[in-house]
């Protein structure tokens, strides 16, 4: 039986372990660990799974909705998951359009005003047929084509700049090397408790796609446990707030955010390589998260500001 490796299958589908993982833990997808290798592997059966996931996701198909058809003996599940994603669809798009004649009723009592020094209110009129004129023509969907259109329907919410502060932090790498599993109750047996939301317990998304957990301890705390602690730098990040299914791509979203901002940018060397990781924080409470199975997350991304003689605090739209 053939197995890939689950390195391979991140870097064959673009998703995150951090996914992979919370996919198997909806009993949606299965790993194995031959041999008692110490990655996970999967074998044909799961890649096969894992693809029609991956385009039901694209098709923004709840996942709660792709566990049902899953189960499902027949096709009734898949047929009413699209019939409500129609719907929802034909909602937006009806509100759209009709937010479209009212900008377009503005744009010319404007203009018929004698107003024609707005220059932004002609371009957005322009840029407006155009996306309508590109959204009118039947082009063949490929798989890239389905990403680019998911994450444009996904869009950023709130994006927010803030500071964290240097912390000790204590990771779930063992000592030998080996990281552990990403279980938030981990450290409880030393009295350290994951607080979602309070900055306190954070996800380190590694160079090699390996997601290791941070809880913050005193800075006097005398480490007797197998696991390796390290000082967090801190530092400033942009973030925003995804679910666990929409993670990778609100990740590409909230990077292309970054680099098309005027006042931040990555903070990373002259390669582009960051010079800090990204991160994830659960923000939803853990009898939340196992009553509904919903996971949510902010996402962080470092930066630093463009220009260093201007101080700008707090938020940025």
């Amino acid at each position: 039986m053939d197995l890939l490796r689950i390195n391979d299958v991140v870097d064959s589908y673009g998703i995150s372990s951090r996914t992979l993982r919370y996919y198997e833990e909806m009993g949606l997808l299965w790993s194995s660990h031959p041999d008692h290798k110490a990655q996970r592997y999967y074998d044909t059966d799961a890649l096969e799974r894992l693809k029609q996931i991956v385009i039901l996701r694209k098709l923004q198909i709840p996942i709660k909705d792709i566990v049902t058809i899953f189960k499902s003996e027949n096709m009734e599940a898949l047929i009413q998951a699209f019939v409500d994603k129609l719907e929802s669809l034909d909602t937006e798009i009806s509100a759209l359009s009709e937010l479209r004649r009212l900008v377009d009723d503005f744009l010319h009592k404007m203009l018929m005003s004698g107003i024609k020094k707005i220059s932004a209110i002609p371009l957005l009129y322009e840029e407006t047929e155009k996306r309508l004129a590109t959204a009118e023509k039947s082009e063949p969907v490929t798989f890239e084509k389905l990403s680019e259109i998911s994450r444009d329907a996904l869009k950023l919410h709130d994006v927010r700049v803030i500071r964290l502060p240097p912390m000790r932090v204590l990771t779930s790498r063992l000592k030998t090397g080996q990281a552990e599993g990403l279980d938030e109750n981990l450290f409880a047996k030393y009295g350290f408790i994951s607080e979602p939301g309070l900055r306190n317990c954070f996800f380190r998304k590694e160079p090699n796609d390996e997601w290791v957990m941070l809880m913050k301890i005193p800075q006097g705390y005398e480490n007797a446990t197998g696991y390796i602690d390290e000082a967090f730098p801190g530092g400033l990040y942009a973030i925003t707030t995804s679910f666990m299914a929409d993670m990778d791509d609100t990740f590409v979203l909230l990077r292309d955010y970054i680099s098309g901002s005027d006042h931040y940018e990555f903070d990373a060397d002259a390669e582009g390589k960051l010079l800090r990781d990204e991160l994830i924080e659960e923000i939803l409470p853990g009898d939340i998260v196992s009553t509904f199975n919903q996971y949510q997350q902010d996402v962080f991304v470092p930066i630093r500001v463009k220009n260093k003689k201007e101080q700008v605090v707090g938020y940025e739209h």
